[in-house]
């Protein structure tokens, strides 16, 4: 009868008297029934199946101090846990911490893995609370979110607490209000009733107004120091100036005060700002993810012993190793183990790969069904995982022709508010003889409802949502300003090694060449990232590399001197053999060596969604062409079967440039499809670029775009394109007639403070939540954007 070990449920290899599978379970067992927790055992469910690393045979060498925050006596430390099954295991970490002196809260999340842990005393206390956990066989490491979602997260957490003050104000403030707007009406409130009622609403309102409107008021003040203007100060100068008038109001016995205004200005304005961060923290889900998914450290093995450490102290060289479920912390090679990988947080794609020795694996990656251990190649901010972070980041720092406009907007902006607000007072007071008050209250009006939020968000937002719903979709946005210069393609450039073909050719006369060739040839190849010669790597990786100097002539081939001979890989005018037949379809290089040229063979296969691609994209009025460096037979032959009439064979790079340069004359707008790395000329002239691309290719790709899935997300790139300049198009316009009706209307006193606070928070609302449009009905829309376009 097969035996388990009485903790963890591991078969036992023996049929002795062991009841445990290791020294550690022994210890988590007999630590847990002395604190008398051993009920664990019933609500914890059964797990079989071998477990190849305990947590207790790692050295811990993590210095966890640095992530413990402090707060007077109070000390707190969130911890990303390995190891957690079910409630049961919930139940036992936080009972046992519980029972730690000094602990004070200890809560796991399930769906996260994550502890929150607090305590009273000094920081390092968490030397002596991690190794308990340990104990119980869990692996605690620090969870340390990135600064600036922290950051953003806070200044929510702020907002929403002075929308609270202010929410309460007004409410209050409205209610008193009403009393004495009835009292007045109704002429039934005495004078010093109002009196009273008035000063108990200034006593609420101003210091909600303080506190609530600070980070407006800061703002303003920030602004007039620099001797510049934003829209924070009419909308300070307006508060104030309302608050103001009420005191006067107040004290000589007014029967109106306009403390409602005030309040229910911010309050309305805190509502509109907290749901514009809301929106964008919604929209940076994606890029937040991939934050969250850089491991803060590392499990490395030297001397045969397995050592916990900081990410930041791992070097590469060092041999990594990461347990199945674990995410992996770094970029390296596969030396041992295989497994399958969820690589979706760096391609997109769902299903997992395998990976073997040799395999390369990325930071962020999951390992999903055995252990393995990698080679570190890079570690921290050089991680493939960071790069596409930095690249998201840039991308959504975008300065376009619409950003353009509304800076010039926002350069006389505050002049012409402040001199329309004058004019509205001085033609009220002056020309039209109303009192004062009613005079600054409708010029308070006109500083309010013309504040341009609404213009401020109109391009910002959707910008920020574009990049990172195509992110989410394995599709990455490098150049600042892609998506506005795509809207405007007319023709679309395919290149076709790579492109329209998977560019993984398979060289089938290798058994042709003798043992001394191969290795040359091999020696050669591995100095190019050309698909041909990779392909040759690919299947020689066992044979020797002989040590030689290699130049390449980009788009053309490779060099060498081999025993005092010169040696060349290549196209056929690089190897001078431009007059051979052509009377196949295959790919070639050629080979030169002691004057003797023999043919290299390959063969590649077109992509499957190519046909249906180039059908699509003709259909919606874009003309196609196909560019290659290789023979004109073999381009012909691709060309007919996507059914493109516009093809050109043996392209070097700068015939390709020249191509382009010639179609941007006849005023055509190019969006180039090709490699990154060896059609950088093409690319960087073209109007817009995209290129296919591995995880490794992603930062060395010269194109604006770079994508990891299908040819379908060139559809999915102009048709976000499309739609992102007609939304930004629409905000302009909403934003523009807004003004229109809005001035106007404030001007001539049909629009108090409070309605003009109204009018323009819920403009900015109506801007932000026209953005998000962008992102519903994603399932559908991405199917729509494979099969056609928005016109």
């Amino acid at each position: 009868m097969e035996k388990y070990c009485l903790h963890c449920k591991t078969a036992l290899l023996t049929q002795e008297s062991n009841t445990f599978c290791c020294f550690g379970c022994s210890t988590a067992y007999s630590f847990i029934n002395k604190l008398k927790l051993d009920k664990y055992y019933d609500y914890c469910r059964n797990i079989y199946g071998k477990n190849p690393m305990k947590v207790n045979q790692i050295e811990n060498n993590l210095d966890y101090l640095e992530y413990v925050e402090t707060k007077g006596s109070e000390a707190k430390i969130t911890l990303l846990v390995e190891g957690i099954h079910c409630g049961a295991c919930v139940w036992l970490i936080e009972n046992t911490l519980k029972k730690q002196q000094g602990v004070t809260n200890a809560r796991v999340n399930l769906s996260t893995d994550r502890l929150v842990l607090e305590w009273v005393g000094d920081k390092e206390l968490i030397s002596y609370l991690v190794p308990v956990i340990e104990k119980l066989g869990y692996k605690a490491t620090p969870f340390a979110a990135d600064q600036m979602l922290a950051k953003s997260l806070e200044q929510q957490k702020d907002l929403l607490k002075r929308l609270t003050v202010s929410g309460a104000a007004s409410a209050q403030v409205m209610m008193l209000s009403g009393a004495i707007w009835a009292g007045n009406l109704q002429s039934s409130i005495g004078e010093y009733t109002r009196l009273l009622l008035h000063l108990l609403i200034a006593i609420i309102t101003i210091p909600a107004v303080i506190y609530s409107g600070l980070p407006f008021f800061r703002s303003a003040i920030t602004a007039i120091k620099n001797k510049r203007s934003n829209m924070d100060v009419p909308i300070s100068v307006g508060t104030i100036t309302a608050v103001i008038v009420s005191i006067q109001e107040t004290l000589y016995h007014r029967d109106y005060t306009y403390y409602d205004a005030a309040i229910s200005l911010i309050f309305i304005l805190l509502i509109g700002r907290y749901l514009d961060l809301e929106v964008r923290n919604q929209a940076n889900a994606a890029a937040c993810d991939l934050i969250l998914s850089q491991p803060t450290s590392v499990t490395i093995i030297e001397n045969n012993k397995y050592k916990l450490i900081g990410i930041k102290k791992a070097l590469p060289g060092q041999i990594a190793l990461v347990t199945l479920g674990e995410r992996i912390p770094i970029d390296g090679v596969v030396v041992e183990g295989e497994s399958e990988v969820d690589n979706s947080i760096i391609n997109g794609e769902t299903t997992p790969i395998k990976v073997r020795a040799g395999s390369n694996v990325f930071a962020g990656s999951i390992n999903i069904s055995s252990v393995l251990k990698i080679k570190i190649t890079k570690t921290g901010d050089n991680t493939t995982l960071n790069e596409i972070i930095k690249l998201v980041e840039n991308a959504k720092q975008v300065k376009s022709q619409y950003i353009n406009v509304v800076d010039r907007v926002a350069s006389f902006y505050t002049p012409v508010v402040f001199t329309a607000a004058v004019f509205t007072f001085f033609i009220w007071y002056f020309v039209l003889a109303a009192p004062i008050t009613k005079a600054l209250l409708y010029a308070i009006a006109v500083l309010i409802v013309t504040c341009p939020c609404a213009l401020g968000l109109a391009v910002p937002i959707v910008q920020v949502v574009a990049v990172l719903k195509l992110m989410k979709n394995g599709i990455l946005v490098k150049s600042q300003n892609v998506l506005e210069r795509m809207s405007g393609i007319t023709d679309i450039i395919f290149d076709k090694t790579g492109t329209i073909t998977y560019g993984n050719p398979h060289w089938l006369n290798k058994d042709e060449y003798n043992k001394e060739t191969i290795q040359i040839i091999s020696s050669m190849a591995k100095h190019s990232k050309h698909p041909l010669m990779k392909a040759i790597s690919g299947v020689t990786q066992d044979i020797a590399i002989l040590p030689m100097e290699v130049e390449e002539q980009k788009g053309m081939g490779l060099s060498a001197i081999v025993n005092g001979e010169e040696v060349k890989i290549g196209s056929r005018v690089w190897c001078g053999v431009e007059s051979a037949v052509d009377n196949d379809d295959y790919l070639e290089a050629w080979f030169r060596y002691k004057n003797r040229l023999t043919r290299v063979i390959f063969e590649d296969s077109i992509r499957k969604e190519a046909s249906e691609i180039v059908k699509e994209l003709r259909k919606n009025g874009y003309e196609i062409h196909l560019l290659s460096g290789d023979r004109s037979s073999v381009v012909q032959t691709v060309a007919e079967r996507l059914s493109i009439s516009n093809f050109k064979g043996l392209l070097k790079p700068e015939d390709k440039f020249n191509v382009i340069k010639a179609m941007q004359k006849e005023g055509k707008k190019v969006l180039m499809v090709g490699d990154g790395l060896n059609d950088s000329p093409a690319l960087q002239l073209a109007d817009a670029s995209l290129s296919p691309s591995a995880a490794l290719a992603i930062t060395s790709n010269n194109a604006d775009i770079v994508f990891q899935k299908d040819l379908f997300s060139v559809a999915e790139c102009l048709c976000t394109a499309k739609k992102s300049i007609k939304l930004i198009k629409q905000n302009f316009l909403f934003s523009f007639i807004y003004n229109i009706l809005a001035v106007p209307i404030a001007m001539v006193g049909l629009m108090t403070p409070l309605i003009a606070a109204i009018a323009m928070a819920s403009s900015s609302i109506i801007v932000v939540l026209n953005s998000m449009r962008l992102n519903l009905g994603t399932k559908k829309y991405e199917h729509q954007c494979k099969k056609s376009f928005i016109s």
